[in-house]
């Protein structure tokens, strides 16, 4: 049996995400007028707005991304879905999990991706993790044989519990 755990999303890091697109389209209109109204030149406004332009698709899809964050339990693995953004999906086989912790969301130092809501980091009570984030308020700490994984699922306790049951009738 699959519990699929749609994350709550924290509305904090989804407006920062939105006013970060919505001054870089704000940047991209402005280079498109002076690319056509200003002695700045067609060709350095165009090449301007269009690496704006891309720089807003890859924040539209680190914000989509958030949208896309799942955490799936089955009877033999954990399932962290994230966007290749922020480093792709990962798989826990449950005979690898040490514990499931609950947590408060670390400080940490950014090793991989790019976003700030997953990714590896550096936590310096803990070592290398991957986080796949989508609220500062409840997370899990999931603790392996080689890695560790800390989550943001809705109702963390009830899916600790899950875990946790699942390991028993391992």
């Amino acid at each position: 049996m699959r519990i699929i755990n749609k994350p709550e999303i924290s509305r904090i890091i989804a407006l920062s995400y939105e006013a970060l697109l919505v001054f870089i389209v704000a940047v991209v209109v402005f280079f498109v007028y002076a690319a056509f109204f200003t002695p700045m030149g067609f060709i350095v406004g165009v090449a301007a707005s269009i690496t704006s332009a891309f720089v807003g698709i890859i924040i539209l899809s680190i914000f989509m991304s958030l949208h896309q964050t799942r955490y799936i339990l089955t009877d033999g693995e954990i399932l962290i879905e994230t966007s290749i953004l922020i480093g792709g999906s990962k798989s826990i086989p449950l005979m690898n999990v040490k514990s499931v912790e609950k947590t408060l969301m670390p400080f940490g130092i950014r090793l991989f991706g790019a976003s700030f809501h997953g990714g590896y980091y550096h936590i310096p009570s803990l070592g290398k993790a991957f986080l796949a984030i989508t609220n500062f308020k409840d997370s899990l700490l999931i603790r392996t044989d080689h890695d560790n994984y800390i989550i943001t699922p809705r109702k963390p306790l009830d899916f600790k519990k899950a875990v946790e049951d699942r390991l028993t009738n391992l």
